[in-house]
């Protein structure tokens, strides 16, 4: 998968930063798939609806070299499975998914497992809740956006928490904000 993300990498497709051409990205554009690219720190994922979800394709710069990490998510705010360096990490959710509605239920929440090669580790909640509505602007194309906040706690672990800005219309979070346990932004992408 690193060589395909290196690959598209290079290529001049449809990224945020800068579009193809002068209009912004629309959700036709999106069915296609995504490209968004940084360039300090190298960050490049590749991201393409699959049904309901999507899936995800990233390389990005660590400790001085590129490591590939590649997930499936079963709702774009929803992630189900993610394969890295360090394994293959997968969360199922007991209760069914159903977050386009969110606006009006406010919240989601399910009783969570983490499964991590596999093999049953840890139990605890996701609890994934509307926070309101905002605008995201990207180079000059701003967008409508959900503010979400989605909280992963696992029985002995620090709870993990991301403030995130979800495009309905394009079915992308456009910015994700990792926080700390008392709500202060840790990092961004």
């Amino acid at each position: 998968m690193s060589i395909l993300l290196r690959s598209l990498s290079l290529l001049a497709g449809i990224t945020l930063a800068a579009p193809a051409s002068s209009s912004c990205l629309s959700a036709k554009e999106t069915k296609q798939g995504v490209l968004l690219t940084r360039e300090v720190p190298f960050y490049s994922v590749f991201y393409k609806p699959d049904g309901p979800g999507l899936t995800e394709q990233r390389l990005m710069e660590r400790n001085h070299s590129l490591q590939p990490v590649s997930a499936v998510y079963l709702h774009p705010l929803l992630v189900e499975k993610r394969v890295s360096a360090s394994g293959t990490h997968e969360l199922k959710y007991a209760n069914a998914i159903a977050l386009d509605d969110l606006p009006q239920k406010k919240n989601w929440q399910s009783e969570t497992t983490l499964f991590i090669n596999g093999q049953k580790s840890v139990s605890g909640a996701t609890i994934i809740r509307f926070d309101g509505w905002g605008e995201e602007t990207i180079a000059s194309c701003s967008y409508k956006v959900w503010t979400i906040n989605s909280r992963l706690d696992l029985t002995g672990l620090p709870p993990i928490i991301f403030e995130q800005y979800y495009s309905p219309e394009l079915r992308l979070v456009l910015r994700s904000v990792r926080l700390g346990p008392s709500n202060q932004p840790l990092s961004e992408v």
